[in-house]
């Protein structure tokens, strides 16, 4: 999201993505993008640029202010929960995924409360949690306070029993719909094909599994019938 400080001094990265628009690649996903980045401008790129997904990568690591000011991320508890209403205000269709830490040192059960309110406040697509694993010379790893691993594995579960059902609930909502899917592979032996929506990223998201004839790297309409936490299953229409 820092685009273009190093060659003019300033973000460009909302001319970027328009500029995107006029590349011949159907679908374009941005990964990684720091809340400070998205500023009103990127954000109506966004939403204005046919092939750039509204799928949104936030790496937040952690709600609360202390922990965040812990990480050497001070200024993003100022600014989390207003980027994340201002994305989901102009585009209600963003399709956000984000990543925890639990169990950095002097994580307290209180800032852990707060992490669990923050997701089922915000109710996120996808969700990926890691416990802390502390890196030999790096700040982190001689900091007091240190968390045990049963506490941090407890940490790890509850917030995956919090989002679970919550991407189920999103999931479901797709259900009936007609939804373009990127075929990438067919199971030789059932000859049912495997893709993706534009709400699954590759590697870290869920699949749909599809019956019907279509080829291989080929986008076509498919009507979502089930869901589950993870996947989609449809038809090709």
């Amino acid at each position: 999201t820092n685009y273009g400080l190093d060659l003019y001094g300033e973000q460009k990265l909302a001319e970027l993505l328009k500029a995107l628009g006029e590349v011949d690649i159907p679908w374009i996903r941005m990964h990684y993008a720091y809340p400070t980045g998205l500023t009103p401008k990127v954000i109506d790129a966004i939403k204005e640029v046919p092939n750039v997904l509204p799928y949104l990568d936030l790496p937040l690591q952690h709600s609360h202010p202390d922990i965040l000011k812990a990480m050497n991320r001070p200024w993003q508890g100022r600014v989390n929960d207003a980027i994340i209403d201002r994305i989901k205000t102009a585009i209600p269709e963003a399709i956000l995924r984000t990543t925890f830490i639990v169990g950095f040192p002097g994580e307290t059960d209180e800032h852990f409360a707060h992490l669990v309110d923050f997701v089922k406040r915000h109710e996120f697509d996808h969700v990926g949690v890691f416990t802390f694993s502390p890196e030999e010379e790096t700040p982190a790893y001689s900091l007091p306070n240190q968390i045990a691993q049963e506490v941090m594995d407890e940490r790890h579960d509850i917030i995956m029993q919090v989002q679970q059902p919550i991407s189920e609930k999103k999931n479901r909502a797709c259900v009936s719909k007609v939804v373009n899917v990127l075929i990438e592979q067919e199971n030789p032996e059932t000859g049912e094909l495997i893709g993706r929506s534009t709400r699954f990223s590759p590697e870290v998201d869920g699949v749909v599994y599809v019956r019907g004839e279509a080829a291989l790297n080929s986008i076509v309409p498919v009507r979502i019938v089930d869901a589950d936490i993870y996947d989609l299953y449809g038809e090709v229409v």
